[in-house]
């Protein structure tokens, strides 16, 4: 007979970090990757966000694999749907810790914000649910928050300020009824939120971004 068992191991992950953490930092923003994208390469992305006292942490999915045999490109992925249970516990896990160290060392009252493009979004919202991240606003851009969250995750996530979402008129990903469900189920569960179209496809525009940050900096 063959038992299927685990074993629970530390291991090492990879995080790239856009600002300085010191005693000038008032802002902190978790940005999570979409599927077979790495840190450095979806920072990348978020570069033109960099500012005095804003840090930006991008962690990377755990599990990694080619997405291109040929060329040996790498990507990275947070979780399929086998053995889900304990893949979510693991990134969560993962993550709670990566924010605890970085936050650690900040005072209480910092600004913290979840940014999540793609499969990132589902991840994000079953961290918000699960985690010890209290961000005051969570972005959902180009995918909906997890379709199986509980009663008691929904019930975090609706304490968040602020929740957007956004999707390129373009995006294949989000078209049509997906985009309804998310704003349906957002709403269901008394979620403050808004939503934003751009014309584009599956991607981050800079102009959407710093139309976003420059609302949270002319709040603060």
């Amino acid at each position: 007979m063959i038992e299927s068992k685990r074993y629970v191991t530390p291991r090492t992950t990879r995080f790239a970090q856009i600002g300085k953490l010191d005693e000038s930092t008032t802002e902190v923003i978790f940005a999570l990757h979409g599927w077979g994208q790495l840190a450095e390469n979806f920072a990348e992305d978020l570069i033109g966000l960099a500012q005095d006292g804003r840090l930006i942490i991008c962690p990377e999915a755990l599990s990694k694999f080619y997405v291109d045999f040929q060329t040996r490109q790498s990507g990275a992925s947070w979780m399929t749907s086998f053995d889900r249970e304990f893949e979510i516990i693991d990134y969560v896990t993962y993550l709670d810790g990566l924010a605890e160290m970085i936050l650690e060392e900040l005072p209480k009252d910092v600004h913290v914000e979840v940014l999540a493009f793609s499969q990132g979004c589902h991840t994000a919202s079953r961290w918000v649910g699960n985690g010890l991240i209290k961000p005051k606003r969570l972005i959902l851009w180009g995918s909906d928050p997890a379709e199986d969250l509980s009663p008691e995750e929904w019930e975090v996530i609706a304490n968040v300020d602020d929740i957007v979402v956004v999707a390129g008129t373009l995006d294949r990903f989000v078209a049509g009824r997906r985009l309804i469900r998310a704003q349906e189920a957002l709403n269901d569960h008394q979620c403050k939120f808004s939503t934003i179209r751009y014309e584009g496809g599956h991607h981050l525009q800079d102009s959407v971004l710093q139309d976003l940050f420059a609302v949270t900096n002319s709040t603060e």
